[in-house]
């Protein structure tokens, strides 16, 4: 993978769509910290979840879903934000 595939003009809208894999990933990280005996099952979700998440980190716009919201057409002065939800 090179680094010019998290360009922006490659990063696709913030829905649930996208971040469905992290939070499936999380809930089941979840049932596995209740039920007992399940380290290693938790050790090898781990990996997948961290991916997951830079995955999201790094490919979704979330100047798009903003501007949407607050009624613009265009997202340039919103792409600080795609900054701070990688630095956070």
């Amino acid at each position: 993978m090179s680094i010019s595939s998290s360009g922006p003009a490659l990063r696709q809208p913030l829905t649930l769509g996208a971040v469905f894999p992290v939070f499936l990933g999380y809930y089941a990280q979840a049932v596995l910290a209740i039920l007992p005996n399940t380290f290693i099952f938790k050790l090898l979700l781990l990996p997948f979840i961290l991916w997951q998440a830079w995955k999201c980190a790094i490919g979704v716009d979330c100047a798009v879903l903003t501007a949407q919201f607050l009624g613009r057409e265009s997202t340039d002065r919103f792409r600080c934000s795609n900054l701070a939800l990688v630095v956070r």
